[in-house]
């Protein structure tokens, strides 16, 4: 659907049944990206709005508020306190991304799995399809734009590294 006509749903639509809840960030955004890339709509995840001609705003901003009120759903109320105030997909997003995409508990529990991935049943396929799904996670960790970003991600990364080498009595940090 182009931008600036109005939205038609029918039923209650769902973006995802997988409501985001603070450890599913990656499965959760891929949903949602693939719901938003389905309905022609993308761009109210990447876009602010300030693209669009003065003569189509206003439909653009209705739709807009609309597809926003869907994002909230596929949230999890306790998680949505926070995200409420974003009142725009792009600053939802924005936001969401920021929050859980670079959660350092996620970036241990995901370099954990890496770091004790095993073969079980001498199944290989099952195995690598397992471990690229590990590394793809810690690569979205990893992946920012500007090189001072990237040093502040590397050092939570060896942070990661330092916490998980820590004693059993330490599991609390």
């Amino acid at each position: 659907m182009a931008s600036g006509s109005t939205l038609s749903f029918s039923g209650s639509p769902s973006i995802t049944s997988e409501k985001l809840n603070g450890k599913n960030y990656l499965s959760w955004s891929a949903a949602v990206e693939m719901w938003f890339l389905g309905q022609g709509h993308y761009d109210h995840l990447e876009r602010d709005g300030s693209h669009v001609p003065t003569e189509k705003a206003d439909q653009w901003k209705q739709a807009d508020f609309q597809l926003c009120a869907l994002l909230w759903q596929s949230v999890e109320p306790k998680l949505l306190v926070s995200l409420r105030a974003f009142k725009t997909c792009h600053s939802f997003w924005k936001k969401a991304q920021s929050i859980y995409a670079n959660d350092i508990q996620r970036l241990y529990d995901t370099t954990n799995k890496l770091a004790s991935l095993k073969m079980a049943d001498h199944d290989m396929v099952s195995f690598m399809a397992e471990a690229q799904s590990v590394v793809e996670e810690l690569r979205m960790f990893l992946e920012v734009d500007p090189l001072e970003d990237i040093k502040k991600k590397l050092d939570k990364f060896y942070m990661v590294l330092i916490l998980r080498a820590l004693h059993p009595d330490f599991d609390h940090l």
